[in-house]
């Protein structure tokens, strides 16, 4: 069933399947009205059934707002789960509106911030052109910590030739941990052609070549991946700048950040069969 979600990702967290969310392009134009359609609570609970439907629990699900507009679902979905137990990260690299921080404070809600680096015209290079620049994401992060919101950051998408140099990702990493932040989640990343284009006009020609050089790339090609081993190495590599500064990296042992749930948040209520309408008016 077509919903205006689309799951982005689905890996295990602690305590059972955690599934990434995030809206189909052109699902808030065709509503109409921001959140209608996108925010569906039934759209929602249906995807939900979908990756229950091999018996495991959806105990994590992680919004991802890459958009302004993307506030609006993601709020009325924010409480759609959290009314019905299940524990949700928001993920984003804007700052995020007034309304949506107090649903997250009232939802017991995690945030993950994305950062990939410390200048603007490569965060948003690799991050798109909405992202806000590290500085102001860290500013509101302090401002959730003093509403009691767990704040985490996720370093991606990790780039070779560029976050391995010497002094590219180290300045970030300190202003991190300059804003009381101990918890990272490092994610390499896979460009598409016209996001690497982006990011080779943000380094210039020198750095731009060198990351090229990095994933030897051709005008042909298609997405830029690194090879496993190469993937490893450049995580490694950011994972001891990290270190060095003192946070922790997957603190809880997986990439969601459990040990930051310290909410209490209803029951957990399947959406298989009679279910599926649990609080839906």
């Amino acid at each position: 069933m077509s919903t205006g979600f689309q799951t982005l990702q689905v890996t295990s967290s602690c305590t059972g399947l955690h599934v990434v969310l995030g809206s189909r392009a052109g699902a808030l134009a065709a509503s109409g009205e921001p959140g209608r359609g996108v925010g569906s609570d039934f759209g929602l609970a249906t995807l939900i059934a979908e990756h229950e439907a091999g018996g495991e629990a959806v105990t994590t699900v992680t919004l991802r707002i890459a958009r302004s507009e993307d506030a609006f679902w993601a709020q009325a979905a924010l409480r759609w789960l959290a009314a019905h137990g299940r524990r949700t990260i928001l993920r984003t690299a804007k700052v995020m509106p007034k309304a949506l921080v107090l649903a997250a404070r009232d939802c017991g809600a995690t945030v993950l911030l994305e950062m990939a680096h410390h200048k603007l015209e490569i965060q948003r290079a690799l991050l798109g052109a909405e992202a806000d620049a590290a500085p102001a994401l860290l500013l509101q992060a302090q401002h959730l910590r003093r509403l009691g919101v767990g704040v985490a950051v996720q370093l991606s998408p990790l780039v070779a030739g560029l976050h391995d140099r010497p002094g590219q990702i180290d300045p970030l990493v300190r202003h991190i941990a300059a804003a009381d932040i101990h918890d990272v989640h490092l994610s390499v990343g896979r460009l598409a052609p016209a996001r690497a284009q982006e990011l080779i006009a943000a380094l210039g020609v020198e750095a731009g070549f060198e990351v090229s050089r990095r994933y030897a790339a051709t005008s042909s090609t298609g997405s830029w991946k690194l090879s496993a081993l190469a993937a490893e190495s450049l995580r490694e590599a950011v994972r001891n700048v990290v270190l060095g500064q003192g946070l922790v990296v997957d603190g809880c042992g997986c990439a969601s950040h459990c040990h930051l749930d310290v909410a209490d948040r209803h029951a957990y209520v399947a959406v298989q069969g009679p279910e599926l309408f649990a609080g839906v008016p």
